[in-house]
């Protein structure tokens, strides 16, 4: 498997819109979270430091702290999904009996479930940080840290969609279902909170 992490930003999209299986939905997904993350680190840098925010700077410092861990953990999940999908894709191509009994497909299936799950929970997790950090941020980092959020919140709907798609594999729909109501219930908290942050951020600006 390439390391996707090592290309360009050219090379990278590039290789997304290459007609082959990776990198694709759930790669790209990751990565607008490390964006996220990334971006807003860098507010909380650019905050730390200065006199209007000293008062608060154990809490900046430990929201920085938390967005560097996110953008990491990110950047893992890019792997992840990549491997995730290159081991079910071939398995997608064998008859439906035959796949059904092979002893990697459960395993597979589940990890192109899981992988996408925990990629919108690191979302709602920057998204939330984010509005916590909204008053405790340079004034002059306030569209930087809102637009981390936009990408934060549209992580977690695209890890949503990913999901979605492959739970019709799962051969507990009962568990299926479980899963689909979970990731409803995540993306309309994600939803409440970008809105109620947006709010917030478009007054101080």
């Amino acid at each position: 498997m390439p390391d996707f992490l090592s290309l360009s930003i050219r090379d990278f999209l590039a290789a997304t819109a290459a007609k082959t299986p990776t990198p694709g939905g759930g790669s790209v997904a990751a990565l607008g979270g490390a964006l996220a993350a990334a971006l807003a680190a860098m507010a909380m840098e650019y905050t730390l430091g200065k006199k209007a925010h000293a008062a608060h700077d154990d809490q900046t410092r430990r929201a920085l702290a938390g967005f560097q861990r996110a953008s990491a953990m990110f950047q893992e999940l890019i792997a992840e999904d990549i491997a995730a999908y290159e081991a079910l894709c071939p398995l997608l191509k064998l008859p439906a009996a035959e796949r059904q009994n092979h002893p990697d497909y459960l395993p597979a299936v589940v990890a192109a479930i899981r992988v996408p799950q925990t990629i919108a929970g690191f979302a709602l997790s920057v998204l939330e940080s984010c509005a916590a950090m909204l008053d405790q941020t340079n004034k002059f980092l306030l569209a930087d840290l809102g637009t981390a959020a936009a990408y934060a919140h549209a992580t977690v709907h695209a890890a949503e969609l990913l999901v979605r798609v492959n739970l019709p594999l799962l051969p507990n729909q009962e568990e299926a279902a479980a899963v689909q109501q979970s990731m409803s219930a995540l993306s309309a908290k994600a939803d409440a909170q970008y809105a109620a942050f947006r709010a917030a951020l478009l007054t101080r600006m």
